[in-house]
């Protein structure tokens, strides 16, 4: 697309709510030089009853303000028509899920780069409010190509046209494109699942909505909200149109939320959403759910011994084992919190279920990282292995399994031990 389109700036009214005085200052001076009709406010309340005199095209607001935060003004305003772009700082976490359930369009992380602001306002305004009412008709075609992420294929899948946008968005010409597949740019996540239903939809003449997570030209991955419309001429779908929405930093964003930063495996919050998630689930189909809680041994001491540089190497290592062990779809592995791990699992009777733990226990002592006084780091673990209906809730699996953690750390370490209820 190109950088910036001066017909669609100066023809929208923008409203801007951010209470830092400098950010707000430099994005308001920025766009003066495009939009005519650019309107900041300081907090929620000021920008709601900004909202109710000038009827904005678009809305951009921090979330965290005085005396009204930004969720609670979209909420009060309640219009689901008017694009939203959040500009939001990684510390907003909590924050930021409740956004998505407001369905904002746009995310833009801080420090906010003013290119990639512009780019967002750009796509919002086309994708829902442009119309006639701003734009002559012989313009629009040119709006999209140069705007909208959108490509034509034949009835086979092979890309016919694409917008310039598009082409600058995957680093590929249209050229490279023409006569290829959208495989081209298929990400190895991407089950093939995914591409059956896709084509069992859109081949029958229906609409087909879905997140599709793929790479471009030079490997850099990205997310996007994909819509494809099948073109139906006498009863028969002639090719497909598809239009894709930017959704990266959305999705680093939901992964930031549920992943432990050092690590990779998911984090604390995560494991309160899943274990309930579970344990409903197990109940429905009557299976055995387990909770294996997990426990690096005199972690503080190789700590102290050869520092905390190495300790987090050690943390990784064994977090990278346990998730490689635990890979089933229905294996969740967690870092609760300093040495501390979990994995949910399910499906397996007990005798199973101590067997896969015990293979974990030896696994992290055969990859024998150095410990003290000729040692090497082990792990212990205490495993709960029961039918979900005999479990009263997940505080209660928790307790559980730690108090089995708590006795395999007296029995000597680098051990299961299974918790037995009598």
């Amino acid at each position: 697309m190109k950088t910036i389109n001066k017909d669609l700036l100066s023809n929208i009214t923008i409203l801007y709510i951010e209470d830092e005085k400098m950010i707000r200052d430099e994005v308001s001076y920025f766009f003066s030089k495009y939009v005519k009709n650019f309107h900041t406010a300081t907090n929620g309340q000021e920008g709601l009853e900004l909202y109710n005199q000038i009827k904005p095209d678009l809305i951009i607001t921090d979330i965290q303000m005085p005396k009204m935060n930004g969720l609670d003004m979209i909420k009060e305003i309640n219009n689901k028509k008017i694009p939203i772009i959040i500009t939001t700082a990684f510390s907003d976490i909590d924050y930021f899920l409740k956004a998505i359930e407001l369905n904002v369009n746009k995310f833009i992380i801080k420090p906010i780069n003013l290119m990639e602001l512009v780019k967002s306002i750009q796509e919002c305004v086309y994708n829902n409010i442009i119309g006639d009412k701003l734009f002559e008709k012989e313009n629009l075609l040119r709006i999209v190509d140069e705007n909208v992420l959108i490509s034509i294929t034949d009835k086979d899948g092979k890309i016919i046209d694409a917008s310039s946008a598009f082409c600058d968005f995957v680093e590929y010409s249209k050229e490279e494109l023409i006569g290829k597949t959208h495989r081209i740019l298929g990400h190895p996540d991407t089950t093939d699942e995914f591409y059956i239903n896709m084509w069992q939809q859109i081949s029958s003449g229906k609409k087909f909505n879905a997140e599709i997570k793929n790479r471009k030209k030079g490997g850099e991955i990205y997310w996007a909200n994909l819509t494809i419309t099948p073109v139906i001429k006498d009863n028969e779908v002639i090719n497909y149109t598809a239009i894709r929405q930017d959704i990266t930093n959305k999705k680093r964003l939901e992964q930031l939320a549920i992943e432990d930063t050092l690590t990779g495996v998911y984090n604390r919050r995560y494991f309160n959403k899943i274990i309930e998630k579970e344990l409903r689930r197990t109940k429905r189909e009557n299976l055995n759910l387990c909770l294996l809680s997990i426990d690096i041994d005199d972690f503080k001491k190789y700590n102290d011994t050869f520092g905390h540089p190495k300790g987090d190497e050690v943390l990784i290592k064994v977090a990278q084992s346990l998730k490689f062990s635990a890979s089933r779809a229905t294996d969740f592995v967690f870092r609760m919190g300093g040495e501390e791990f979990c994995i949910i699992f399910s499906g397996l009777d007990t005798e199973k279920s101590l067997e896969f733990s015990n293979e974990l226990v030896k696994k992290i002592e055969n990859l024998q990282i150095e410990h003290i006084e000729d040692r090497v780091v082990t792990i212990s673990a205490g495993l709960v292995s029961m039918n979900a209906n005999d479990i009263l809730d997940e505080e209660e699996l928790y307790r559980f399994s730690d108090d089995a953690l708590y006795e395999a750390k007296a029995r000597g370490k680098n051990q299961v031990v299974l918790f037995e209820k009598e």
